[in-house]
């Protein structure tokens, strides 16, 4: 099956971040365990409202310190979650080479849902200028698995559905996806992509 273009999702595929470091973070600040993960991804419409861009990240990461400052005060909570926000993840650089070997004149793409500091993430983790186009969910103001982001992309790459593969962590986002047309491939591991590609696609 030929691709005219690879559509891979951000977090959890090519950009990573190790929950064990939330667990260093609360345990230096002397909070509950997993408080940090609750307060910011807990509250879904505040979420959404971040990853939509209908808030900046900055007005995002200002509400979850305040929900943290209940149960810590204003000071620790301040100072954790500074510390919190200070990581940009860290890139699966072996995933990337991947890409670029085994789809070598297929261009790129990423598709995220994510907030107004994505493009100066992908700067300081030095990847802004390795993908085709960067579609941002805050930019385009629609989240992921809504059908009409996937609609936003189809049109601007100006191909068929049936001719993007998607790849992304999350169940619901393929499934949005494949409702267009488009082949997607729920990522789990690199090992399991390469199989996936071997015996489905090729």
């Amino acid at each position: 099956m030929k691709f005219k273009y690879i559509l891979s999702d951000l977090d959890g595929v090519i950009r990573k971040f190790p929950i064990e470091r939330n667990s260093v973070i609360e345990k230096k600040f002397g909070l509950e365990l997993g408080i940090l993960f609750k307060m910011a991804f807990g509250d879904k419409n505040l979420l959404n409202s971040a990853v939509c861009g209908h808030i900046t990240d900055e007005a995002w990461r200002l509400e979850i310190e305040k929900s943290l400052a209940l149960a810590c005060g204003d000071i620790t909570a301040k100072a954790a979650i500074k510390e919190w926000s200070s990581f940009p993840g860290f890139v699966d650089h072996e995933y990337l080479s991947f890409l670029e070997m085994h789809f070598e004149k297929i261009p790129v793409a990423v598709l995220t849902n994510g907030t107004t500091r994505l493009h100066n993430d992908l700067t300081k983790l030095e990847i802004g200028d390795s993908f085709y186009r960067v579609f941002n969910s805050a930019d385009v103001g629609i989240c992921k698995p809504d059908k009409k982001i996937f609609e936003h992309v189809i049109k601007e790459l100006g191909c068929e559905a049936s001719e993007i593969l998607f790849i992304d962590d999350s169940v619901s986002h393929v499934l949005g996806a494949q409702e267009l047309g488009i082949v997607g491939y729920h990522y789990k591991s690199l090992v399991d992509f390469k199989t996936f590609l071997n015996v489905t696609i090729e």
